[in-house]
């Protein structure tokens, strides 16, 4: 096919806002979308190769993966390499087991399983994953595995069968991306079949211009690239993707690649000489960029600072253009001499696949491990664990089932009161202390929790949906009628919408969260004021037979408590037998003043309350709310109580609890 230097700009357009979004840039907040853009050119491409090539009778299949083997692997081999001393040196054993899988996994395209196997609530933060990134590499080798197959299915090339085809398949992927972040979000971002409509939109790109490419249109064209840019600058990480919304960025760059040739604006903006120098090493700049990010992150005892990831940016950039000109240029032209010919680039490729795999999922943590046991005390090494070990406990809202709840995660001591606790993950960590409660107490102990969900109707959240769980425990309760309701939640991250800075260098990763309340604005006070009503609302049924015990918001961490006591040990020399950890009392109380006045609402005689803070802030150092002590660290994570955590309010909750059972109704 004739070379388009436009397509080359438009490979800039892609890579550069992803480099941003991941460098923490936030007027970059939609900077993720370049990967489809990304997709849509890539099945743009290699369509117009196959359909051309199998018009002229020159298609051949071996042709195909060995090119796709020379495009991609010496690159991805290289990065792969390089990451694993510094994934070796500065990753913990949880975070370095994580990271063989996804090594392994990548050497063969299928990483994208790995990281939707390993996508649950509580696993490796994203922006510390150094092989994230190669997910949207296994998704396309996987539709370039497939995709040649499909074409000669299809027969002689007809543009009228063609589109009928591959469009009613690339629907069919829509409409499951759609369903997808519904009912499996996690699962949805990395499924193959919830993005391959992206790459058919490429596809059809390729079939309507196949030998009778469309007029250059100056206004599509335009509209194309202003709808890239728009979701690049307006979308943000709280936009549920892949889904009807990813069709903003792939109809843009559809219209580019379709009417944007090289005489029109946009044409010649996108040739121009950077773009185009940008879009050549993109390829190189993409696998860069994540190991980068992550291992600068990992290092740091805080996020860097915004100065340092903008110079990692440019490094990324040089660090593409060297791989670009000695690895990836060579290898493309054949010019390798130990790989001059077909079968020695098959050979060297299932090599190099083995020798990752080998590494990746044959290899273990285990001398990385015993390197750290000798630093770092084993209530630290392995504090991510030190929680509620009923893990089937807490299930993504939509698979949530009461009467598995009931089997699985009760107590029944055979007491003649029962205490049921309800709410997402930060009601799941006081499970521990409630267990422990029904022996000492006395009564029957029943867990009814889900994810990021408030449990009661109506309470419809962004990018997930809690219909099943509320309708589920409603069920449950009217069934066994408690003396005492037990309701957690994150409930300052509901109210305000926005994750927790400490503002000392913890600064928690993850988008923001809240509920549609009638179309109000998140976080605004006509929205809180109508939360605490429905809340207040949604509870009255129950209380004609139930107590309530209200669990107000525990103090978040803003760090990782376990990651930040490793680095400290480990690699800055603090003594583990004196290490405390705390975070700022007066940032809290600023953080919870307004959640907690809305609480404060939700009254009456059956309602009782239970304060976590009182129990962390302003005890063992004035002024500090406690994160970890010495031999004990409080939290599993940023902002979840470990059961170590949970011991130390467990006192505090169970007096609540106690008077709530002994309370006349």
């Amino acid at each position: 096919m004739k070379y388009r230097r436009e397509i080359d700009g438009l490979r800039a357009v892609a890579v550069l806002p992803v480099i941003f979004f991941h460098a923490g840039l936030d007027i970059f907040a939609g900077g993720f979308v370049g990967v489809d853009v990304f997709f849509v050119i890539s099945g743009f491409l290699i369509t117009t190769i196959i359909i051309d090539q199998r018009a002229r009778g020159r298609f051949s299949i071996l042709e195909f993966y060995e090119r796709r083997a020379r495009r991609i692997l010496p690159a991805l081999f290289l990065v792969l390499g390089a990451s694993f001393p510094l994934a070796w040196a500065w990753m913990p054993p949880d975070g370095f087991d994580d990271y063989l899988r996804s090594l392994g996994f990548a050497a063969i395209f299928l990483s994208n399983v790995h990281f939707w196997e390993y996508s649950d609530y509580f696993a490796q933060s994203a922006e510390l994953r150094p092989l994230l990134h190669t997910w949207s590499l296994a998704v396309e080798e996987q539709y370039y595995l497939f995709f040649p197959y499909l074409i000669a299915l299809l027969g002689v090339f007809s543009r009228r069968k063609y589109l009928l085809v591959i469009g009613g398949i690339a629907i069919l992927s829509l409409a499951l991306s759609e369903w997808g972040w519904r009912n499996h979000p996690d699962e949805n971002f990395f499924f193959t079949f919830s993005r391959v409509w992206e790459l058919f939109a490429g596809s059809i790109c390729a079939f309507i211009a196949f030998r009778a490419p469309p007029r250059k249109n100056q206004f599509l064209a335009l509209v194309g690239l202003a709808m890239i840019l728009y979701a690049v600058f307006f979308y943000d990480s709280s936009v549920p993707f892949p889904s009807l919304y990813a069709v903003v960025p792939v109809l843009g760059t559809s219209l580019v690649l379709l009417y944007a040739q090289a005489d029109t604006w946009v044409g010649r903006c996108l040739s121009m000489r950077l773009p185009v120098a940008i879009g050549l090493i993109s390829y190189s700049a993409y696998l860069w960029h994540q190991p980068l990010f992550a291992f600068a992150r990992i290092r740091s005892l805080h996020e860097p600072a915004l100065w340092v990831m903008l110079v990692l940016s440019v490094v990324t950039l040089g660090l593409a253009a060297i791989s670009w000109r000695y690895v990836e240029q060579p290898f493309r032209a054949g010019k390798m001499p130990l790989f001059p010919h077909r079968s020695q680039v098959f050979i060297a490729s299932i090599a190099g696949l083995f020798l990752f795999v080998s590494v990746g999922l044959g290899g273990r943590a285990a001398s990385l491990e015993a390197r750290f046991e000798k630093v770092v005390p084993n209530h630290i090494l392995y504090a991510f664990d030190d929680r509620n070990d009923h893990a089937q406990c807490l299930p993504i809202p939509a698979e949530f089932s009461a009467a598995v709840a009931r089997e699985q995660c009760s107590i029944e001591t055979g007491a003649p009161q029962k205490v049921v606790l309800l709410g997402d993950s930060h009601a799941d960590h006081y499970a521990a202390a409630l267990r422990l409660g029904a022996k000492d107490i006395g009564y029957d102990f029943y867990q009814f929790t889900a994810n990021s969900c408030i449990p009661f109707d109506g309470f419809q959240g962004f990018g997930r949906d809690c219909d099943t769980y509320a309708r589920e425990m409603r069920g449950m309760l009217e069934n066994l009628q408690p003396d005492v309701i037990v309701l957690s939640n994150r409930w300052t991250l509901y109210f305000e919408g926005e994750r927790f800075s400490n503002e000392e260098g913890g600064v928690e990763f993850g988008q923001g969260a809240g509920y549609d309340v009638d179309g109000l604005a998140v976080g605004g006070a006509a929205y809180k004021q109508a939360l605490t009503d429905k809340i207040r609302q949604s509870l009255q049924p129950f209380l004609k037979k139930s107590n309530v015990v209200l669990v107000y918001p525990n103090p978040e961490a803003g760090w990782n408590v376990p990651k930040i006591l490793q680095h400290m040990i480990a690699y800055d020399g603090a003594n583990p037998d004196d290490l405390i950890l705390t975070t700022s009392y007066d940032v809290f109380r600023a953080r919870n003043a307004s959640t907690i006045s809305y609480l404060d609402q939700i009254a009456g005689p059956d309602i009782f309350r239970a304060y976590p803070h009182k129990a962390l802030c302003d005890t063992l150092i004035p002024g500090r709310c406690l994160n970890a002590v010495p031999g004990k660290a409080l939290y599993y994570d940023d902002d979840h109580l470990s059961n170590t955590g949970a011991e130390f309010i467990a006192p505090q909750l169970l007096e609540a609890v106690a008077k709530a059972l002994h309370a006349e109704k």
